[in-house]
């Protein structure tokens, strides 16, 4: 099934990644994933990359159904030795969201022209974000919460497990659309 799709996993896993192709039919796009971002999230409104500053679920569902395939990638990390989890947790997702973003040009260069990646959690390249105007717009990626994407579900079609409050086990998850 991997087919062309061979060089992004072998890529993925150089990376520490795991890479794992499914159907973009199969990633479940709900109206009360966003919700979790309005109502329960202290940075809603505070990125440009978060809801309200996004595109809307609706619009999202129209664009995830021009794509064919994703990968969804996972970036699981040994934190059992980290004290403060909460703490280490922003720049555990940036590593990791850096290394997805390195897949998403590998991606373009392999002939995926519109590669798109949906990054692990809210962006946080800019300690402050500049609400007016993304000072980093190459780096610009929102989450595939924050469009509605339900990571539990859509990991559950690709046969994986997403397991919540494991401070010893830290999963950072993104969304590779690829066409």
């Amino acid at each position: 099934m991997l087919g062309k799709f061979d060089d992004l996993v072998e890529k993925a896993s150089g990376l520490g990644l795991k890479a794992y192709l499914v159907d973009s039919e199969d990633i479940p796009v709900e109206n009360r994933i966003a919700l979790k971002c309005a109502y329960g999230c202290r940075g809603y409104g505070k990125r440009l990359s978060c809801p309200p500053n996004v595109i809307s679920v609706e619009e999202f569902r129209k664009i995830i159904g021009e794509y064919n395939s994703a990968l969804l990638l996972i970036d699981e990390r040994d934190t059992s030795q980290v004290s403060d989890i909460l703490e280490a947790w922003g720049e555990i997702r940036k590593d990791s969201f850096h290394k997805m973003l390195e897949l998403e040009h590998e991606a373009f260069r392999e002939g995926f022209t519109f590669a798109h990646l949906l990054r692990p959690g809210s962006c946080n390249e800019c300690d402050i974000c500049n609400l007016k105007e993304c000072i980093k717009p190459e780096l610009r990626r929102f989450a595939p919460e924050a469009v509605g994407i339900n990571l539990q579900k859509a990991m559950e079609k690709a046969g994986l497990v997403l397991e919540f409050c494991k401070p010893e086990k830290t999963i950072c998850v993104g969304v590779l659309l690829l066409e």
